[in-house]
C-alpha cells in the first residue's frame, strides 16, 4: 500500500482519468441499448448505436497510439475528453430531436473516445523508470476502474431527477458529457512530457514487424485471453441467471461483486510482486480464471455459486491482465513503443468484441456451462505459451 503514495503526481492524475472513463462507459452500458430501442425506426435496428461504438473504437484505437507518441499523453487524453463531450452532447440532442441517425452518430464517437482508454495502463509506465513505481502506478489506475462499476449505473439511474425536462436517456448522455469535462481538466494537469519525452522516449528509426519478438506476442496472447475468458463470463452471467430465476437485483449484485473483484486487487500487486516474478502472478491468474470455469460447470447452479464464479473471474483476469502489461513492457524496444501498444490494443479488444458477441449465441445453443468450458482450452493455451520461454525479448 505504501508504494501507492510513491505513484508520483502524474499516475495519481491518470488514475483520476481511468475513473472519470470508466464510469462513462459503465453509464453507456446501463442506457446505450435502451436508447437505441427507443428511437429506432425498425426493431431490427435497436442495437445499431451499439455496434457504432464498437466501430468507433476499432477505428480509432491504432491511431490513438500514433497521436499520442506525436503530442503526448496530456493532450492525447484531453482529446479524448473532446471526443467525449461532443458524442454526448450529439446523444443527448439526438434523444430531445428524436433523431436516431444522429445517436448513432454520437455513439460512433463514444467509441473514438473509449479508444483511448486502453493506453492508461501503458502511460502507467510512462511515469517512472522505477520497477517498484511502475508497478505502483498500474496498480493505483487499474484500481481506480472500479470506481465506474458503482458511479456509472448510480449516475444514468439519478441523471433524470437532475434534469426532469429531458426526454428520457438525454439527461444521462448530458452526464457523460460533463464528466468528460471533468476528465478534460484533470488530464490538462499532466506533465506535457509524459508520453513524448523521458521515459519510453521514441526515435527516429522506423519500427516493424520484427521489432515485436515471441515474447511481445505471448505477452499479448496472456492480455487477451484474459479479456477473452473474462468477457464470456460477464456478459453471459445475467442470461444465465435469468434461466435460473436469479435475474433483476441479484444479477446486478453478481456483476458488482466481479467488477470489484477486476479492480481492487490491484491495490495488492505491489505487495505480491515483491514475493513472485510476474510470470507466476500470471499463473496465478491462469489457475484463479480455471477455478472460476470449473466451478460453472457444475450441474447445479445457484446464488452462491454466480458469486463464486464472476469473483474468480475478475480476479483472474485482473492478475493476468495486469502481470501481461507488466511483461509486455518488456518486449519493445523503445522505438518500436507505438508499434507495439496499437498491436496490443488492437489484439486485446478484438479479443473483447469476438467474446462479446459469442456470449448471446453462445448461451442460446449450448449453455452456461459448455460456454465456460471453451475458457479452459485457451487458459492452458496461454500456459504453455508462457512455459515455452521468457517474455522479455
Amino acid at each position: 500500500m505504501r508504494a501507492l503514495f510513491r505513484a508520483g503526481r502524474d499516475a495519481t492524475l491518470l488514475a483520476v482519468g481511468q475513473a472519470l472513463t470508466t464510469t462513462v462507459l459503465a453509464l453507456l452500458t446501463a442506457i446505450a441499448s435502451l436508447a437505441g430501442v427507443a428511437l429506432a425506426p425498425a426493431p431490427g435496428l435497436g442495437t445499431l448505436p451499439v455496434a457504432g461504438t464498437v466501430v468507433g473504437t476499432l477505428l480509432m484505437i491504432y491511431p490513438a497510439a500514433v497521436l499520442m507518441e506525436r503530442v503526448g499523453r496530456r493532450i492525447g487524453f484531453a482529446t479524448k475528453a473532446v471526443l467525449g463531450i461532443s458524442a454526448g452532447m450529439a446523444c443527448a440532442a439526438a434523444m430531445c430531436q428524436r433523431n436516431f441517425a444522429l445517436l448513432t452518430a454520437g455513439s460512433l464517437l463514444f467509441g473514438m473516445f473509449a479508444a483511448f482508454g486502453q493506453y492508461f495502463r501503458f502511460a502507467a509506465l510512462e511515469t517512472s523508470r522505477q520497477a517498484e513505481k511502475q508497478v505502483a502506478a498500474l496498480s493505483m489506475i487499474t484500481a481506480a476502474g472500479a470506481a465506474g462499476g458503482v458511479l456509472g449505473p448510480y449516475i444514468a439511474d439519478r441523471a433524470p431527477q437532475a434534469l426532469p425536462y429531458l426526454p428520457p436517456f438525454a439527461a444521462a448522455y448530458v452526464a457523460a458529457a460533463v464528466l468528460c469535462a471533468a476528465l478534460a481538466v484533470s488530464q490538462g494537469f499532466l506533465s506535457p512530457t509524459l508520453g513524448r519525452g523521458g521515459v519510453g522516449q521514441a526515435t527516429t528509426r522506423r519500427a516493424g514487424r520484427r521489432d515485436l519478438g515471441p515474447g511481445f506476442y505471448r505477452a499479448s496472447l496472456i492480455c487477451a485471453t484474459s479479456y477473452a475468458v473474462m468477457t464470456l463470463s460477464m456478459v453471459a452471467a445475467p442470461l444465465s441467471m435469468s434461466t435460473c430465476g436469479l435475474g433483476g437485483t441479484l444479477s446486478n449484485l453478481v456483476l458488482q461483486v466481479h467488477f470489484a473483484a477486476m479492480y481492487l486487487p490491484s491495490l495488492a500487486h505491489g505487495w505480491l510482486l515483491t514475493r513472485m516474478p510476474v510470470e507466476r502472478l500470471v499463473n496465478l491468474g491462469i489457475a484463479v480464471s480455471t477455478a472460476s470455469c470449473v466451478v460453472a460447470l457444475l450441474p447445479a447452479q445457484s446464488l452462491n455459486t454466480y458469486l463464486i464464479e464472476l469473483e474468480l473471474s475478475g480476479l483472474g483476469w485482473n492478475l493476468m491482465f495486469n502481470g501481461g502489461t507488466l511483461l509486455l513492457a518488456r518486449t519493445y524496444p523503445p522505438h518500436a513503443r507505438t508499434l507495439a501498444q496499437g498491436v496490443n490494443s488492437l489484439l486485446v479488444y478484438g479479443a473483447n468484441v469476438a467474446a462479446a458477441l459469442s456470449a448471446g449465441a453462445g448461451m442460446a445453443f449450448y449453455g452456461w456451462a459448455v460456454l465456460n468450458a471453451v475458457g479452459l482450452p485457451l487458459l492452458f493455451g496461454v500456459w504453455i505459451a508462457i512455459r515455452r520461454g521468457p517474455s522479455s525479448a
